[in-house]
């Protein structure tokens, strides 16, 4: 059934559309099971996306981290502008870079980009970004004082030409980087994932007679743009200002972030103009990565249920003043610019509240705190992630959830992993009580999680926790949630954000923050207030 942009009806759009989706998935599982490190294993901290010969995105996985939207559409558009026209790619290229602003933000993001070849022409691409365990210089965190400490930086560079790998890229970060089979093997698994993505496309084509994916690409495009329009044009139009303040260094050098949301019929811009600037600590953000997490929350907002593509983000605007938090311009560091971009969110419903109060949450507990373990373990060297959450914010019609992650749905590594990887015992994990913000609907609870060296080396440890100076915001009525901690036992100084190490038979003990409720808590029914005593969440 051959199919135009004309004859394109409803039920075969649809079909066809998911088909694109679990084309990506299929990949995405495939990066996942081939992969060596547990920051794409177990956390799931990477995305697919499918793009036609334009480089606008068609499909993305479903379990890609929000840090990664429009990031792949803006890095091949930038190939095709700046470095490798469309009549030069060749059936088996591969062109790999990690460069902040043409990619995900920070170094660790690796970008990987096939073309997709059909009866000879292209049609399209298809790439994938992961969060590497390493790329050399100063262990991943925000400890670093300028982009040069974060490691290596790849220009967009082919990884493979016509299938012939480029043994100069590979050795060279082969002798850069820690765990260097890690990083290698991430690599070749985001290739194995693109190629696993081109052969159950040429499947779809084939079934479907589709000789090109201009006019499907067209349909689901124009048909996400539409949905993301109307859903604007039903909201009032106005300006609506929003500002929020954050740890920063968490001793005294924070963070202040400012944004007017405008609406206007189907359109809407978010600007930071007050935002302040650049920090001395490598928490900054690169523009497009700040424009994936505003752009993120406006789509909950306003239109949750279409999948993921260009079409959704063509009426958003996100604007910044060069230089700022938000905004980062050369040198400025980079490396845990995910804690800024993770409370984006906050800042822009803190705004919507203004205008559609009934499509927004309150603030989350945490942006996802990260921590990174560096040593050596049964002979060999290790570079060690895992996430975790504070509590969930208060939604206009449900609590939060506890220890759950947004904007960002990174995994936590299980126990058992962690323990197995690494000369760690973890000695608890547990929910923490009256750590929520009442509401009359309260926040998740945070948690309590710590583990202890139980090896005879000492362990480097990269953190960046965030939320313990400061507080979930409660919105419209709702209180704020609880504050974070960070200590160590035997007591002596350890960084929220930084480095640090754990000597054997010492114990890192993490409080993680409560999530901030919603409306008055006044409001807030008697039976939940006795089902919260009963479980133990309030006393």
């Amino acid at each position: 059934m051959q199919q135009t942009a004309t004859t394109f009806d409803p039920i075969a759009l649809s079909i066809l559309w998911s088909r694109l989706i679990s084309i990506v998935d299929e990949a995405g599982t495939t990066l996942q099971r081939t992969s060596f490190s547990t920051v794409t294993r177990e956390s799931n901290d990477f995305a697919v996306v499918l793009m036609d010969k334009k480089g606008r995105s068609i499909a993305q996985s479903s379990v890609s981290v929000p840090s990664f939207l429009g990031v792949l559409p803006i890095l091949t558009k930038a190939l095709l502008k700046d470095y490798f026209p469309l009549d030069t790619w060749k059936e088996g290229d591969v062109v790999m870079t990690n460069d902040p602003w043409l990619c995900a933000g920070h170094k660790p993001d690796i970008g990987i980009v096939s073309p997709i070849f059909y009866k000879g022409y292209i049609i399209g691409f298809i790439g994938t970004i992961a969060h590497s365990p390493d790329m050399g210089g100063q262990l991943w965190g925000a400890g670093t004082r300028d982009l040069y400490e974060e490691g290596l930086m790849v220009p967009p560079t082919k990884l493979m030409s016509q299938g012939e790998p480029n043994e100069t890229l590979f050795n060279i970060l082969e002798h850069n980087v820690r765990a260097a089979d890690q990083t290698v093997g991430d690599i070749r698994a985001q290739v194995a994932a693109n190629d696993q993505g081109i052969k159950s496309l040429m499947k779809l084509m084939e079934e479907n007679d589709l000789e090109d994916l201009q006019d499907l690409s067209d349909a689901v495009i124009n048909a996400s743009e539409k949905a993301m329009r109307e859903a604007l044009s039903a909201a009032p139009d106005g300006s609506y200002h929003y500002a929020y303040d954050t740890d920063g260094d968490g001793r005294g050098v924070g963070c202040h972030f400012e944004i007017t949301i405008t609406i206007k019929g189907d359109k809407v811009v978010a600007d930071y103009t007050g935002t302040s600037g650049a920090h001395y600590m490598s928490i900054n953000a690169v523009l497009n990565y700040a424009f994936a997490y505003t752009a993120y929350p406006i789509k909950c907002a306003f239109s949750p249920d279409v999948p993921n593509n260009d079409g959704s983000f063509y009426p958003i605007t996100v604007t910044a003043p060069k230089g700022c938090l938000v905004n980062a311009q050369k040198p400025s560091p980079l490396g845990a610019r995910n804690v800024t971009g993770n409370m984006l969110h906050s800042v822009v419903f803190g705004a919507l509240a203004k205008a559609v109060p009934n499509q927004v949450q309150a603030d989350c507990g945490s942006a996802c705190w990260c921590i990174v373990l560096n040593g050596e373990h049964k002979g060999k060297e290790f570079v060690e992630y895992f996430f975790l959450n504070g509590g969930y914010g208060a939604r206009p019609t449900m609590d939060g959830e506890h220890v759950l992650s947004f904007p960002t749905n990174v995994a936590n590594v299980p126990i058992e992993v962690l323990e197995t990887d690494v000369a760690v015992l973890v000695t608890e994990k547990s929910l923490l009580p009256n750590s929520a913000g009442n509401g009359e609907f309260r926040g998740g609870l945070g948690q309590r999680f710590s583990f202890k060296n139980i090896g005879e080396k000492p362990i480097n440890v990269s953190m960046v926790a965030e939320k313990t100076v400061t507080a979930s915001k409660g919105i419209l009525g709702g209180e704020d949630g609880s504050m974070g901690s960070v200590k160590i036992v035997p007591e002596r100084e350890f960084p929220s954000k930084g480095l640090g190490k754990l000597f054997p038979g010492e114990e890192l003990i993490l409080t993680l923050p409560g999530g901030a409720g919603y409306g008055n808590p006044a409001d807030r029914d008697k039976a939940a207030i006795a089902e919260d005593k009963i479980l133990g969440y309030i006393s």
